[in-house]
């Protein structure tokens, strides 16, 4: 399908509020001497954002172990995204003596109960991507509601240059209850408030790709003009539908979240427009640097940084391979 190129400039890091270790240049000296051991429970072990996260956070314990500290990590995800299967990983991490979880919570609430036990076991908690509701150490995620935002301006703007004024765009979600990706949805929903677009009912893929591409394809034989994926699976589906579609002279908009191998491919190939790209690197990185900094007797004050997303579309997209 040929689309036309929106030049959309990429959207660089908006920092909440930044700690101060986290805007000085690394130094692994700063390691030096700290001992700890840190249980990174992320939602599940497939997704390439995950793996990502997991492999900077290693890389920088390497880094300061190399420096002096002796630095412990254990990724203890889940194989698949399941709420049950995280809390029993928060309680195996906390049982085994762990100082600190990083965890990117599969929901606001549904760990909240583990997390509170282990906080009281001593644990302290940081959150990375995604957030439950109690309070931690400090939180390194994506702004997902400006992201949000963002995917939805990008996607308003192709469809006007397209003379698309109206219609239903379908909504290809992860998994109901995962607080970033409610925020996705809320934000690029607020674009499209007051215009004679409808958005339609999110349809749930558990960020499997097999399953969203099946859930586009219904979408896009009800009549949408566009799809929203709301992360990498999700996108990665829809994109894949939306190509099928194409062959068949049908032209469907798609916009979605999370840089991956085939999301790259899906907008080098045309069909998908655009996705947001997160810095999971970034929330692995200063997720261990939080840990070397309270130990080193830093207070954090639970402080929120936002780690950055950027718009990733044909203009761009060779810049992030």
């Amino acid at each position: 399908m040929k689309k036309r190129v929106l030049a959309l400039a990429a959207v660089a890091v908006m920092a909440l509020s930044v700690c101060a270790f986290a805007e000085e240049d690394f130094d692994a000296s700063k390691g030096e001497g700290v001992e700890a051991k840190i249980a990174v429970i992320t939602m599940d072990q497939m997704d390439v954002h995950w793996v990502r996260l997991e492999e900077a956070a290693e890389a920088r314990v390497a880094a300061y172990n190399e420096a002096g500290a002796n630095i412990e990590l254990t990724w203890l995800a889940p194989e698949t995204k399941d709420n049950a299967q995280q809390i029993q990983k928060i309680e195996t991490a906390t049982a085994d003596g762990v100082g600190y979880i990083v965890i990117a919570a599969n929901d606001a609430t549904s760990c909240n109960k583990a997390l509170e036990e282990a906080i009281d076991a001593g644990v302290k908690i940081i959150y990375v991507d995604s957030p439950a509701t109690v309070e931690a150490a400090a939180t390194f995620a994506t702004d997902n509601y400006q992201g949000g935002v963002q995917a939805g301006e990008y996607l308003k703007a192709a469809l006007d240059e397209a003379g698309v004024t109206e219609g239903e765009i379908g909504i290809v979600d992860a998994q109901a209850g995962v607080d970033s990706c409610q925020n996705r949805f809320d934000g690029f929903a607020s674009v499209f408030e007051g215009t004679d677009f409808t958005i339609g009912e999110r349809q749930y893929s558990d960020g499997d790709n097999a399953k969203a591409q099946e859930l586009a394809n219904t979408l896009i034989a009800n009549g949408v003009v566009a799809i929203y994926g709301t992360n990498d699976g999700a996108t990665n589906g829809s994109a894949a539908a939306v190509k099928d579609a194409s062959a068949n002279g049908e032209t469907i908009y798609c916009v979605g979240w999370d840089k991956s191998d085939s999301n790259i491919a899906h907008v080098e190939g045309g069909e998908l427009l655009a996705f947001m790209a997160q810095n999971p690197n970034v929330m692995g990185e200063m997720a261990v640097d939080a840990v070397v900094a309270i130990e080193n007797g830093e207070d954090l004050g639970g402080e929120t940084v936002d780690t950055g997303v950027s718009t990733v579309d044909a203009s761009n997209v060779a810049d992030f391979k």
